[in-house]
């Protein structure tokens, strides 16, 4: 493509010329972009259309080496390029790299989040076809100029360790590699926007708005963009008539007048345009270079690993939306009708878990997970591969809340044996094992195991331990006086010490569940599983006090996944999403109740040491307000015969664990 050196901005076609364009692309095999979408990129088009346009059989097309097939997220996509003006396109608001700083449609919580973006629809002609170009649907014209300076200013904001000024770069050297931009239509109740946003090339699309002086919302949003267009090559030329030396902005903002660009203008299968597209954006942030936000980057991993299954047909596209994050998740056909927030945020994030451990026997989704996630084929399934996978797991369930957390909270909640084999559930949601979690053993492990961490990361009242000092800082919910210092600890040293606390761990979790459900914070919840009457807010200093560090009780290895018998015929069985472990044995089961006892008996000093606090302040308060003695006879000898009826009952329980003389 020829790129001579420009000495001014060269004239925008005529309206007839665009339209000459678009009858040509229409008539070009393979382009299916709607005429709308096209007459808006072809009113940038910088250079003479006799270059673009070649007669077959007395019709004009697009000239065939101007067009390109590319293969992109298992799909076929047809690309143009062209010379446009380096006013062209938008910053492209659905970026990997910003994926935390939008609420998203798999939130059940988030109507009322302002920065929501809506889903991504494909757009549909006249005739009803899907055809090349996507659609949000906005609430205002408005609105649509605020997403579109959000998502500059969110770019500006990640750029990442970027080694050199790319601002500077383009002045000097220009822009070297095209942009790849896709259709998109803003439809609004005042009508219709189409634009052309960027969907590989953010940075570059903002840094040319920005040498260029542009305001791409009203570029996008003028009722003429060839007249709009003209004026504002007008004053750019006109600003070079002022410019006295090859180093005034003017001189080098003439680097990018014109760029290259492949516009995406033809998709085998228009439904999946997104995905299409989208999939090479998120590549670019797997192995990123600019140390973007691990968030981010393990969002970006874990969508790869659903692109294969979604590629490979075991996940349809629905199912693929919801995982993803684009789509409600009342969408999934599992989605009971009256499910809460609570119901709904379990279900993904069981249903993710399936994906990224899956079982024994299922020969369709393990190989494919170990080729998206780059694991050595030969290689077992070590800790650092289980690390991985749990980390892009978790930064994927935390889609479904209003913010991201830290996703090292889930590091070793899957042992490396279970990862192996696969991670088989019981089948329950987390609203049904809360009922039964103070009674039943598994129902306790499984919530605490797999829904604790995040909900306990979601409310701010754990986190994962980073080792510095500034980690120590506390939220404190309550505003009370005084700087108050959170222990440094894991999240396995936070679990053992919910462990050692049954009661009142089951108690937070349902609390939890509640506060998920009224839309607001968890209150504190007291040893016997009670919600505080006075409604204080829980915060991580409670919890540090509630949970002390250091005092609990490990965790029981989860039972490992029997591995299935393989499918005797040639043809590969699906896998259940979730699928219950095989009964426990007689062994098992003895083994699992005898760590219950000695859970208790740890849980019976825990509250004794508690006990013997709760005197002593009693005493110091009693002798402060003048009351002596603390406690009148009677009902000191009431107390006092109490715990000596718990006393012998203990040593009678215990005395039959003694083996038999």
């Amino acid at each position: 493509m020829i790129t001579e050196p420009l000495s001014e901005y060269p004239d925008p076609h005529t309206p007839d010329a665009v339209a000459r364009l678009v009858r040509a692309a229409l008539a070009t095999d393979g382009i299916n972009a709607p005429p709308e979408a096209l007459a808006a990129a072809f009113a940038y088009v910088a250079e003479p259309i006799e270059r673009l346009i070649t007669t077959e059989r007395g019709r004009e097309r697009i000239v065939p080496t101007r067009l390109r097939s590319v293969r992109v997220g298992g799909e076929a996509a047809l690309e143009l390029s062209l010379r446009l003006f380096g006013c062209v396109g938008s910053t492209w608001e659905r970026n990997e790299r910003n994926d935390t700083r939008w609420a998203s449609p798999a939130d059940p919580a988030s109507a009322t989040a302002k920065w929501m973006l809506p889903p991504i629809e494909v757009w549909r002609g006249r005739d009803g076809k899907p055809t090349a170009a996507l659609s949000a649907t906005m609430t205002s014209a408005d609105r649509v100029v605020e997403v579109i300076g959000r998502s500059a200013d969110l770019l500006a904001e990640g750029d990442g360790r970027r080694g050199y000024d790319l601002t500077a770069d383009l002045l000097l050297n220009g822009q070297e590699d095209p942009c790849m931009m896709v259709a998109q239509v803003y439809r609004t109740p005042e009508g219709n926007f189409w634009a052309w946003p960027t969907v590989k090339g953010n940075n570059r699309t903002k840094s040319r708005h920005q040498i260029l002086n542009t305001d791409q919302a009203a570029l996008l949003m003028a009722p003429d963009v060839t007249a709009a267009l003209r004026l504002w090559t007008a004053e750019r030329n006109g600003e070079l008539e002022h410019a006295d030396s090859d180093e005034h902005p003017a001189r080098l903002a003439l680097q990018v007048a014109v760029v290259e660009a492949r516009l995406v203008v033809g998709c085998t299968k228009p439904e999946l345009l997104y995905q299409t597209v989208q999939a090479g954006n998120r590549r670019d942030h797997i192995h990123a270079n600019l140390g973007f936000t691990a968030n981010n980057q393990d969002r970006a991993i874990g969508r790869r690993v659903l692109e294969e299954y979604r590629a490979a047909g075991i996940l349809d596209d629905t199912v693929f939306g919801v995982l993803a994050g684009d789509l409600p998740i009342t969408r999934l056909p599992e989605c009971p009708p009256d499910a809460g927030v609570c119901e709904q945020r379990d279900l993904r994030c069981m249903l993710l878990l399936a994906q990224f451990f899956p079982v024994a026997g299922d020969n369709r989704r393990r190989p494919l997970i170990r080729k998206a996630m780059a694991e050595p084929d030969r290689e077992r399934l070590n800790s650092q591969h289980t690390t991985e996978r749990l980390r892009a797991y978790s930064a994927l369930c935390s889609v479904s809340w209003p913010e991201a957390w830290n996703p090292r909270v889930d590091d070793k909640t899957v042992p490396v044996a279970n990862a192996r084999l696969g991670v088989a559930l019981g089948g329950k949601s987390a609203v049904q094992l809360l009922t039964v979690a103070d009674k039943d053993d598994d129902a306790f492990d499984e919530l605490l195991r797999y829904r604790a961490p995040q909900w306990l990361a979601a409310f701010k009242l754990a986190d994962a331990d980073r080792g510095s000092m500034a980690a120590q800082g506390n939220r404190g919910a309550d505003n009370e006086p005084g700087a108050s210092i959170r222990a440094r600890r894991g999240i396995p040293d936070v679990l053992a010490a919910m462990n050692a606390r049954r009661v009142q761990a089951v108690g937070l979790m349902r609390e939890m569940a509640a506060a998920m459900e009224e839309g607001r914070a968890p209150r504190r919840v007291d040893p016997f599983g009670h919600a505080d009457a006075a409604g204080k807010v829980a915060d991580q200093a409670w919890f540090d006090n509630a949970f002390p560090k250091g005092t609990g009780v490990r965790l029981p290895k989860p039972p490992n996944t029997a591995p299935s018998s393989p499918p005797t015929s040639g043809r590969q069985v699906q896998q259940p999403l979730i699928r219950a472990a095989p009964p426990p044995s007689d062994r098992e089961r003895a083994d699992k109740k005898k760590a219950y006892v000695r859970y208790l008996l740890d849980q019976i000093e825990s509250f004794t040491k508690d006990l013997a606090t709760q005197i002593d302040n009693a005493h110091s308060h009693a002798a402060a307000a003048g009351m002596i003695p603390t406690w009148e006879a009677n009902e000191s000898e009431r107390l006092n015969v109490k715990a000596g009826n718990i006393i012998e009952s203990l040593k009678h329980a215990v005395e039959r664990t003694r083996p038999p003389e």
